[in-house]
């Protein structure tokens, strides 16, 4: 399995309704990721990974996003064959406690028994979830889906304090993810023992951060007039 190192990861994702749907984009990012020093790529569809296999040597963390499950992030192991076959080197997989389609024992004893080379990042959510998903050895945990649950959707992000509870009681190396937007808040992960931090919507997601400009500008202007 080809291990992730410890540094930056940046998410090159794009979702439904944003108002770039281009896969050079996606490419571009991965390539500024990379050119930067970014330890790997985490993205979303089979398109997307063999689109940056082809242009970055970082490995890359595939995804596949259906919102038909409740679990939605690579739910069966026709989603995670997808992005495996397109050349992604781990697969993320959401291990909350959510409904899915399948058991997360028979999931992850399917990517192993097919693709015994490829890592398995388990996004999770909270204690509870890590707890439940470690028996089946991830290569990873992640904090990924922290504040996206019912019962993690109160919980601040970025939820640095998980990082640190994962770090103290599980043998497996922790990915800070969610929420992260400032160089601090990496620090704080970093020095409460993650492995690596994903960086996503605070660069790859730019409309959004022009919109928060633009937003603060006219509620001033509407103040002032």
């Amino acid at each position: 399995m080809k291990r992730l190192p410890s540094g930056i990861i940046i998410s090159c994702q794009l979702e439904p309704g944003d108002p770039i749907q281009d896969t050079s984009f996606i490419v571009n990012m991965a390539v500024s990721a990379s050119f930067a020093g970014a330890v790997a790529v985490r993205t979303n569809n089979a398109e997307h990974v063999r689109a940056i296999k082809r242009s970055v040597n970082i490995p890359v963390i595939g995804l596949v996003k259906d919102r038909n499950y409740e679990a939605f992030i690579t739910p069966t192991f026709e989603h995670a064959r997808s992005v495996i076959e397109a050349g992604a080197d781990l697969v993320a997989i959401d291990c909350t406690r959510r409904d899915r389609p399948i058991p997360l024992d028979r999931l992850f004893e399917q990517i192993r028994s097919n693709f015994p080379d490829i890592g398995i990042i388990a996004d999770i959510a909270d204690e509870t979830d890590a707890q439940l998903v470690a028996p089946l050895k991830p290569d990873y945990l992640a904090t990924t889906l922290s504040g996206y649950t019912p019962y993690t959707e109160k919980f601040a992000l970025p939820n640095i304090a998980l990082v640190g509870k994962l770090h103290a009681r599980f043998d497996i190396p922790v990915i800070a993810e969610g929420g992260y937007s400032t160089f601090k808040q990496v620090q704080l992960a970093l020095q409460m023992g993650a492995h690596a931090v994903v960086i996503g919507t605070a660069i790859t997601r730019p409309w959004l951060v022009i919109k928060k400009f633009v937003d603060i500008f006219n509620q001033s202007y509407e103040r002032e007039v």
